[in-house]
């Protein structure tokens, strides 16, 4: 149903800590805006340094272009990119020859680094007071929270690739 300025909103009441979750989703893809623009980045070129950056294992182009959603010939495009400017490098896997490792590299990471030591900074100064059990629940939630997200993505990816 349209509010006063004729927006739809959602039909279904949330949980006030959902909706603090979507808020802060927003809030976050709104950081990532600024960040990508202070580090003179595209959001998709972003998105690649983020998944390589935090990925549990080296990744290589075609992990990231799934990652991505993008084609292996995008991705290639946007790894070069990214080398070009100094931002990754390749790096052979020293034991299948074959494969090739996306790598950030350091001023990359440092330059990154940079430009979030405020946010963190004031992320860490928001739970300072917060009691230890208060902190305790906090990350509890994150990482319950964490864990639906992953396991909607997976679903959504196997699902995805069973259509095509």
């Amino acid at each position: 149903m349209p509010d006063q300025s004729g927006r739809e909103h959602l039909s279904w009441e949330l949980e006030p800590e959902t909706r603090a979750l979507r808020l802060l989703q927003t809030a976050m893809a709104d950081a990532e805006v600024a960040l990508a623009h202070r580090l003179a980045m595209n959001l998709t070129d972003m998105s690649a340094m983020a998944h390589l950056t935090f990925a549990p294992d080296p990744m290589g182009p075609r992990e990231l272009s799934d990652r991505l959603g993008i084609t292996p010939a995008a991705a290639t495009d946007l790894v070069d990119r990214l080398e070009r400017v100094g931002h990754l490098e390749r790096r052979r896997d020293t034991v299948d020859r074959r494969r090739v490792h996306l790598i950030p590299t350091a001023s990359a990471l440092h330059q990154v680094a940079e430009e979030l030591r405020p946010l963190i900074a004031a992320l860490d100064d928001a739970v300072a007071d917060y009691s230890d059990l208060e902190r305790a629940t906090v990350r509890r939630y994150l990482t319950d929270a964490l864990g639906v997200f992953r396991r909607f993505a997976d679903e959504s990816g196997k699902s995805h690739h069973s259509r095509s």
